[in-house]
């Protein structure tokens, strides 16, 4: 990746050229901005550019003096000089020192990009030439043409020629990226300084090379991380070298001639794209586990909006209950449910916060006589904070904790207890022969009063309601395989024939029917 420096005293134009020219597909990147010659000179000094795009006019020190002084100094560096109409006579002086390119004011996006990518050919001719001239090739520059390479019709004879003059002629090649997760640390300058501190344990101890194509690091390894334990200590290595730096790190897997090097990259690349779904703290691979889920067989003819609506009312009735037990399983539920529609991290994420917000306006609307739920802020917190999760294991411990943190925030008291506790003996004991007249003596009310209490709160009778609970359970049992008769015995009904009716009544269909469709 080539380096380019901007200096023009205009803020905007400066920012246009970062935004509007597509530098990755050019395989180039802006390593630094300057406003005159002076600053500019500083930074070409720190960054060594191999471009320049440089406005003729500038306050303190213009264009042609900064080039005088890169031309003095030695500097190996193609100018791109930028100037308006009225400067043409004084841009000649410019000409003679060897611009690269000249473009009048205001700047043509695609005269720009025709320009860079032919100076960019320049320099890579140039280097090529030096490379045939001189017994040993830049080992940094052929390592990262190969990676990304430009020409696809290079001979590879030659290609192989070239790696063994740069003392990358080996019998197998492994591609590792590694990516930053903090914004800051991908800046180039970042990223050289922690391929450099890699560098002792990689180049100068003989297992490969390492260099840079923003926004990764890359290992070149020599030896296939073959096995789990060679795996793991490059892991340990990187941790140890990154310090506190946020990464993921991902091989490409094993290439036997340096002009595939290319695919290996990619696959490690494709492997990076997928780690909000592999498990923390390993090396991922060209086919990367994922985090563990369990299976989830859709249900027939349940659409996907359908299904949304069957997770936040089970979410939200265990939470109301205090069935606690049942929430990180229906969260896993979920979360296969939503990979299984479409394998996208932003799809994913997208159905946590809606089933996430609607869970918590049901558990929060029921406030009449619950005491006052102060956690709008933390709510709205969490909320925003799930686009914000690196991995899908801790989207689901987070969204975890914080349901259960709601539902015991959000209490109820007086009748709103017992009648959860109601609820919560139903979901737990549906295989008893559980009766309205006992809860209600248990709870201190008549059996009218409390099943009108049971009825406001969940819109079914206490029969309905068990009933359903039942059902529900039964369904669940015939798709495991059990029998009829165990399934009706299972979920308390004594009578198959009591159990078929109300199987039929609520299914429509009766239990076979339902367990061989």
């Amino acid at each position: 990746m080539m380096k380019v420096i901007i200096v023009d005293d205009e803020p905007k134009l400066r920012q246009g050229l970062q935004t509007l020219i597509p530098w990755d597909s050019l395989g180039l990147t802006v390593t630094a901005t300057a406003a005159n010659g002076q600053e500019a000179l500083a930074v070409i000094d720190q960054e060594r550019p191999d471009i320049a795009i440089v406005d003729i006019r500038m306050p303190l020190m213009d264009g042609l003096q900064l080039m005088q002084s890169v031309s003095s100094g030695g500097l190996e560096l193609q100018v791109i000089i930028l100037s308006g109409y009225a400067d043409f006579e004084y841009a000649k002086q410019a000409i003679k020192y060897g611009v690269a390119g000249y473009l009048l004011k205001p700047v043509d996006i695609k005269e720009m990009i025709h320009t860079l990518t032919r100076v960019r050919e320049r320099i890579e001719e140039e280097r090529l030439k030096k490379g045939r001239q001189i017994e040993g090739v830049n080992q940094e520059w052929l390592l990262q043409s190969l990676l990304v390479p430009q020409d696809t019709t290079e001979n590879p004879a030659k290609l192989r020629s070239m790696a063994q003059a740069a003392g990358l002629l080996w019998s197998s090649y492994e591609v590792v990226a590694v990516f930053l997760r903090r914004p800051e640390a991908a800046r180039p300058d970042a990223l050289q300084q922690l391929a450099d501190a890699l560098k002792p344990d990689i180049e100068r101890r003989g297992t490969g090379a390492v260099t840079v194509i923003p926004p990764y690091v890359i290992l070149l390894l020599q030896e296939p991380l073959r096995g789990r334990q060679r795996r793991e200590q490059l892991y340990r290595l990187l941790r140890n070298t990154l310090g506190n730096f946020r990464f993921v790190a991902a091989t490409g897997g094993v290439v036997p001639v340096p002009e595939e090097l290319n695919i290996s990259f990619i696959k490690a690349q494709d492997a990076l794209k997928q780690a909000f779904f592999s498990e923390k703290g390993r090396l991922l691979g060209p086919h990367p586990s994922r985090y563990p889920l369990p299976e989830f067989p859709r249900l027939p003819g349940g659409s996907p909006e359908e299904m949304m609506e069957e997770f936040i009312s089970r979410l939200y009735y265990s939470l109301d209950a205090g069935n606690q037990t049942m929430i990180r399983p229906l969260l896993d539920e979920a979360a296969a449910f939503f990979v299984m529609q479409k394998a996208n991290e932003g799809f994913v994420k997208e159905s946590f916060f809606y089933l996430s917000n609607a869970v918590i306006h049901k558990l929060t609307a029921t406030a009449g006589s619950r005491k006052e739920w102060k956690g709008t802020e933390e709510a709205s917190r969490f909320l925003k904070g799930i686009f914000e999760y690196e991995r899908l294991a801790d989207l689901l411990e987070e969204t975890h904790s914080f349901l259960l943190a709601l539902a015991e925030d959000a209490e109820p008291v007086g009748k709103e207890r017992e009648l959860k506790i109601m609820i919560n003996i139903i979901h737990r004991h549906y295989a008893d022969n559980l009766k309205l007249d006992t809860l209600a003596g248990m709870l201190n009310y008549s059996t009218a009063y409390l099943g009108q209490l049971f009825k406001n709160k969940t819109g079914e009778y206490f029969n309905t309601y068990l009933d359903k609970v039942r059902i529900r359970k039964a369904k669940e049992l015939l798709e495991q395989g059990m029998k009829v008769y165990e399934v009706a015995e299972r979920v308390g009904y004594t009578s198959v024939n009591y159990f078929h009716s109300k199987f039929k009544k609520y299914e429509g269909r009766s239990p076979s029917d339902f367990k061989n469709p």
